[in-house]
C-alpha cells in the first residue's frame, strides 16, 4: 500500500466545516490502496471543537501533531474577550460598532502586516521539522496539503523542496483577496503575493473545489495556467446519514440554516421577507420557523430582536456533526447563503452538499456564480438573489402552500449527479490523483 503525507491544520478534535473534507479522505484512503499519514498542530486554538469526530478516524492511522503558536491568546487579551472564548471569522468579523473599537483597529493591522499568509504561520517552523522526521520514518510516496489555512501549502513546498517528493496541493478556498483573507498593502501585499506564486509554481498538482477558485488564482497568476488544475469538489458522506433519527419534528415548515451568522452574512432580505408576510398573516407566526444552529454575531442577534421573530426564529448554539445533521433530516427546507460582496460569484459554500446528502429542498441566496449554477443543476431547490425580498417571499409563500399538502419534498432531482458527490467517490477520485503522480 503507497502513502500519502496529509499536511491538514483542521483536524479532530477540530470542529466545524473546515474539517470534514481531509477527515472524509482519511476515513476512505485506506479502500483505494492508500494509507494516509496525517501532520496537523498539537493543542491549536481551534474555533469550534467535536471530539465525535475522533470516532471516524482509521484506529492504525499515523498521526504526528507538532507543536503550534497561536495568537488568538494575546488577541482576546487585548480585545478584551474572554480567555477561552472560540474565535472565527464570525467572532473577528468588523461591522458597525465593533470597527471602530481602537483595540480591534490594531488587531486588524497586526493581522494584516505580520501575520502573513495567516495567523498559523508560527506553526510553520514547528511543523516542517516534525514533517522532516515523519518522511524520514513513514516512508511517503507523495505530499498533500490542504488550505486555508495558507501556511499549511508553504509547510508542504517547503517538505517537497527538501524531499523531492511529489506535491499534491488542495485548495478549498482561493487565497489573497478572498472573503475572509485580511486585506495588505505595501510589503504585505507583495510577500504575501510571492508566497502564493511560489506555491502555484511548485505544486506538482492543484486541486480546487470548485471552477471559481482555479479561476480566481489564475487571474493573478496567468502564466501559470497548465494542466496541473483539476477540480475535485467537496461532498457528504451518505455513512453520516444512515440510521440517524432528525431531532424532534415540529407542526411548523421549518427551515434551517447550519453554520455561522455574521457581518454581511446577514440574510436581511430573508428577514424582511419574514416580517412581510407575518404582518399580511398571522398564520406565519404559528405554522413557521426558522432554526439556526451554530453561532450568531453580536450584531446580527440585535437585528433578530423584532418581537414576530421570538416565535419564527429558533437559534440552537453549536452542536457536534452528528446532532447538526439531525437538525438538517428534521427540516422542510435549508437555507443556503452567498452575499453579494467581491468575487463571492467564486464561492461554494460546503454545507451545500451537506444539504445535498440531506435530501432537502434547498433555498439558495446568493449571486450568480458557481453556487447558483451547482444548484440548477442538481435540481436541488430554489434559487433568488441575496438581496431579491420579492423573489424571496414568493418562493416561501409557494413553499408554504406545497408543505401544507405535504408535496414540498418532491423535487426531481439529479439523484445520479448528486451521489457522485458522495465522499467515497471523491477518495476514490483523489486515489486516482495520487496514483498518476507516483507513477513510474
Amino acid at each position: 500500500m503507497k502513502k500519502v503525507l496529509i499536511i491538514s491544520y483542521y483536524f479532530p478534535p477540530s470542529g466545524g466545516a473546515g474539517v470534514q473534507r481531509c477527515l472524509k479522505f482519511v476515513k476512505y484512503l485506506s479502500q483505494f490502496g492508500w494509507q494516509p499519514i496525517v501532520l496537523t498542530a498539537r493543542d491549536a486554538d481551534y474555533p469550534a471543537y467535536d471530539e465525535s469526530l475522533l470516532a471516524e478516524l482509521p484506529p492504525e492511522l499515523p498521526v504526528y501533531r507538532s507543536k503550534i503558536i497561536e495568537p488568538y491568546q494575546l488577541y482576546r487579551a487585548l480585545t478584551g474577550k474572554k480567555s477561552d472564548e472560540a474565535l472565527d471569522i464570525a467572532s473577528m468579523s468588523k461591522d458597525g460598532v465593533q470597527s471602530r473599537k481602537l483595540s480591534e483597529r490594531i488587531s486588524e493591522f497586526i493581522r494584516s502586516n505580520f501575520f502573513i499568509p495567516d495567523a498559523r504561520m508560527l506553526w510553520r517552523w514547528y511543523a516542517v521539522r516534525e514533517g522532516l522526521k515523519v518522511i524520514a520514518r513513514e516512508k511517503p510516496d507523495v505530499i498533500f496539503s490542504t488550505a486555508p489555512p495558507y501556511t499549511c501549502h508553504l509547510i508542504g513546498r517547503d517538505l517537497q523542496r527538501k524531499s523531492g517528493l511529489p506535491w499534491l496541493c488542495d485548495f478549498r478556498d482561493s487565497w489573497i483577496g478572498w472573503v475572509s483573507a485580511a486585506k495588505r498593502t505595501g510589503l504585505a501585499a507583495k510577500i504575501e503575493w510571492r508566497q502564493e506564486d511560489s506555491v502555484l509554481k511548485n505544486a506538482t498538482r492543484i486541486l480546487t473545489v470548485n471552477p471559481g477558485i482555479q479561476e480566481h488564482l489564475i487571474s493573478r497568476h496567468p502564466k501559470l495556467a497548465d494542466e496541473r488544475w483539476h477540480l475535485l469538489r467537496n461532498g457528504y458522506d451518505a455513512a453520516d446519514f444512515q440510521n440517524l433519527q432528525p431531532t424532534a419534528k415540529s407542526e411548523k415548515m421549518i427551515l434551517t440554516y447550519t453554520g455561522s451568522l455574521y457581518g454581511k452574512r446577514y440574510p436581511e432580505s430573508l428577514f424582511q421577507a419574514l416580517l412581510e408576510l407575518a404582518e399580511k398573516d398571522d398564520s406565519w407566526v404559528n405554522h413557521f420557523e426558522f432554526r439556526i444552529v451554530g453561532r450568531v454575531g453580536d450584531s446580527v442577534l440585535k437585528k433578530m430582536s423584532h418581537p414576530k421573530f421570538k416565535k419564527m426564529i429558533r437559534s440552537v448554539p453549536y452542536v457536534p456533526h452528528q446532532e447538526s445533521i439531525r437538525h438538517l433530516l428534521a427540516s422542510d427546507i435549508l437555507l443556503l447563503i452567498v452575499d453579494n460582496a467581491p468575487g463571492n460569484q467564486y464561492i461554494v459554500p460546503g454545507k451545500v452538499y451537506e444539504y445535498l446528502g440531506a435530501g432537502k429542498p434547498i433555498l439558495t441566496l446568493a449571486p450568480e456564480g458557481d453556487t447558483t449554477r451547482l444548484v440548477r443543476e442538481l435540481r436541488a431547490g430554489f434559487v433568488a438573489g441575496f438581496d431579491d425580498t420579492t423573489a424571496i417571499r414568493q418562493i416561501l409563500t409557494e413553499a408554504m402552500a406545497a408543505w401544507q399538502q405535504g408535496t414540498l419534498q418532491q423535487l426531481d432531482r439529479d439523484e445520479a449527479g448528486i451521489l457522485a458527490l458522495d465522499r467515497e467517490s471523491l477518495t476514490e477520485k483523489l486515489a486516482a490523483h495520487l496514483n498518476e503522480l507516483t507513477e513510474t
